[in-house]
């Protein structure tokens, strides 16, 4: 097999054997920066459908069902592939680093390990907020309260089933301009109450994407690293 010579972008003729693996590592960031921004913007559209026909209130209602459904299922492929062990507050920060829902730099996010047992995370800037906060106060609490208060301990029980995040503060912000717009406490405690696995979780489980294997790249490397 002849050697290809790392792509830095897709100028030039169209290959139709192009595979990722042709990219740089330049080109690879890149792209994964704009398919995390994807997400967002794939989540915006369908969300602003279903607000323009349903309401705000539906519209909580379905992203929690969406978040419900899809973290806690991406979460166990990404802690898989990047081989992230243990079910510390380390190992959810980890997560949370990987999570197209974090997408870096327009979810500018810093984190504060104290213990496995105990951390802070922050988002000195948050581009969803940016989002919402032209359209008033029911939209920031609709996101940054309703549905983030039914969604957090999902994504962090996707690690440790005793994990729970709760706010320190979060938007509306006061003053008005706050930095960073919100800051949250993620604790691992026996008292913890562990969520059931929701019925939208368990349907996700079973559809192809959830259960879908990837091959060996060009060069053997398989998908999933060997322990």
């Amino acid at each position: 097999m002849t050697e290809r010579k790392p792509r830095e972008d897709y100028s030039g003729d169209f290959d139709p054997d192009f595979r990722f693996e042709d990219l740089s590592r330049e080109a690879l960031v890149r792209l994964v920066r704009e398919y995390a921004l994807i997400v967002h913007l794939l989540d915006r559209s369908t969300l602003i459908a279903v607000g323009m026909r349903y309401g705000q209130r539906v519209v909580e209602e379905i992203a929690i069902e969406e978040w419900k459904g899809a973290s806690p299922v991406y979460t166990e492929r990404v802690r898989q592939i990047m081989n992230i062990e243990g079910d510390g507050v380390s190992a959810i920060f980890k997560c949370l680093q990987l999570d197209p829902g974090f997408a870096q730099h327009y979810m500018d996010v810093e984190y504060e390990l104290v213990s496995e047992t105990h951390g802070f995370f922050q988002l000195r800037s948050c581009g969803a907020l940016l989002d919402v906060e032209p359209f008033g106060e029911r939209s920031i609490k609709g996101m940054c309260h309703t549905i983030e208060d039914g969604t957090f301990d999902i994504t962090a029980q996707a690690v440790n089933p005793k994990a729970r995040v709760r706010p320190v503060h979060r938007p509306p912000r006061v003053p008005a301009g706050r930095v960073p717009h919100c800051r949250w406490e993620v604790v691992i405690d026996d008292d913890t109450e562990v969520l059931p696995e929701a019925d939208i979780t368990r349907m996700t489980r079973g559809t192809t994407a959830a259960t879908y294997s990837f091959p060996a790249m060009r060069d053997g490397t398989p998908h999933v690293p060997a322990r």
